[in-house]
């Protein structure tokens, strides 16, 4: 039963699969055969990660996955046990749990220390989820050279793709394009999964303003999407509809994401669910579908909290204020704002991503008309925006700030906002971003006279 299971698997038949498998599992369990147990649960692991089979449940997988590391628990340490826990880790990232990925990964870690077996894991990733960033970039950025020195095209993808992705989480736009770019290049031609790498890259290409770039990457995704969703699938899947939605191409970005959610909710991969819900939650306030977008957004953070992902929540929270302020819920607001300030701990280095909060608390602000404190966010944010080089994020700093002054109308007030104004229209032209440049011209009028 379980070599027919192995050769309708590589025959691409994932039903026949199953059927012989599941009375192979039941037969080992029967005869007390803990090895070919283990075995048998490995493949029920493959089969429900597949990309190439509509059965596919990464939950499932994951129990598996645990089944197997239960019998593998006694035995003696080897990299097959690691692997185990490695692979047990990881796909607890896709279940948008990195807390839950620590805990596997320092297991596997700890046995390869005492192998002496200089293996990489999910370890840096999970740490740079739950807010040790510098500490987790570090760890992926030490293990790439041993990582591409195995050759194991699937192990490269999958760091690869881990390594670029929370570079590009954190805001660090430099560095994140960097890698992104210098792993895909290992990828062509290697047999490497490339659209565990495109993905990363369409959203580092959005989030960077190169409109180009991002428009083909988002198409190389698609195109590889209509075959298969085989490849990690983080928060990033719902990286093409982030730069639908960036371009000001509402309706697009709004199918990509409904669609996408539907597809990685039937694979139970919450991870990429959270990042869709987020994207479509920001087009529904912008569309000015306020309830719709609460909901979305609250989705997304719940997956975020259960899960101990501090690095997305921060991602969630500065819309959450500005959806509130929306609603004329200041209180609300600002309780999101201590939230985003109570994660980000002082002794870490957050690079970009404290930025959005930043702006956040400016909004809120100037909500309180406390000027000088709105003046002092909005500062900090456009500083951070730079550097960390995020032109459409410095440029929708630049409009609210230059609300601000509108809002304040104080003596040279008028020319700041326009002096803002202009700068935050060139950057929107710049990196394509039609809606905002809309909204920023029926602003230019303000500044002639009428108010907000």
């Amino acid at each position: 039963m379980q070599k027919l299971a192995t050769v309708t698997w590589l025959q691409g038949d994932g039903d026949a699969s199953l059927r012989y498998a599941e009375p192979a599992l039941e037969l080992c369990e029967q005869l007390g055969d803990k090895r070919k147990l283990l075995d048998v649960h490995l493949h029920f692991t493959g089969l429900y990660i597949s990309g190439y089979w509509d059965g596919a449940k990464e939950d499932k997988a994951v129990e598996h996955l645990e089944a197997a590391a239960a019998l593998a628990e006694e035995d003696p340490d080897s990299v097959q046990k690691g692997l185990v826990y490695q692979r047990t880790g990881h796909l607890y990232l896709h279940r948008g749990q990195p807390a839950t990925t620590l805990v596997w990964t320092r297991r596997a870690v700890d046995l390869y220390t005492k192998l002496n077996v200089p293996m990489g894991t999910a370890l840096g990733t999970a740490l740079t989820y739950t807010g040790r960033i510098d500490e987790g970039i570090a760890y992926n950025e030490r293990a790439w050279d041993s990582v591409l020195k195995t050759g194991n095209p699937l192990i490269i993808s999958i760091f690869g793709h881990e390594l670029s992705l929370t570079l590009a989480l954190v805001r660090d736009l430099p560095r994140a394009r960097e890698w992104g770019e210098r792993i895909l290049l290992e990828a062509q031609g290697k047999g490497l999964l490339e659209q565990s790498l495109r993905r990363p890259l369409a959203l580092i290409y959005a989030l960077s303003g190169d409109t180009p770039k991002a428009d083909e990457a988002c198409e190389a995704v698609e195109r590889i999407e209509s075959r298969t969703l085989m490849g990690c699938n983080f928060e990033e899947g719902a990286g093409v509809g982030f730069h639908y939605l960036r371009q000001g191409q509402w309706e697009k970005a709004g199918e990509y994401l409904e669609r996408t959610i539907l597809a990685h909710q039937d694979r139970n991969n919450l991870a990429a669910v959270a990042g869709c819900f987020f994207t479509l939650g920001i087009l529904k306030l912008e569309q000015a579908d306020h309830a719709r977008a609460e909901e979305l957004l609250l989705r997304s953070l719940e997956v975020c909290r259960n899960g101990g992902n501090v690095l997305f929540e921060l991602w969630v929270l500065p819309v959450l204020v500005e959806l509130h302020l929306k609603m004329r819920q200041p209180a609300k607001a600002e309780e999101y704002v201590k939230r985003g300030v109570e994660l980000m701990k002082p002794d870490q280095n957050w690079y970009g991503l404290p930025a959005s909060l930043h702006t956040a608390q400016g909004m809120l602000a100037v909500a309180q008309k406390q000027w000088d404190e709105a003046a002092k966010c909005f500062e900090q944010a456009v500083i951070l925006n730079r550097r960390y080089q995020l032109p459409w994020d410095e440029a929708k700093t630049l409009y609210e700030w230059a609300l601000m002054h509108l809002a304040r109308d104080k003596a040279g007030d008028r020319e700041q906002a326009q002096g803002k104004i202009g700068e935050a229209l060139e950057i929107f032209r710049r990196v394509g971003a039609r809606k905002d440049v809309e909204k920023v011209l029926a602003a230019t009028a303000t500044v002639g006279g009428r108010r907000p």
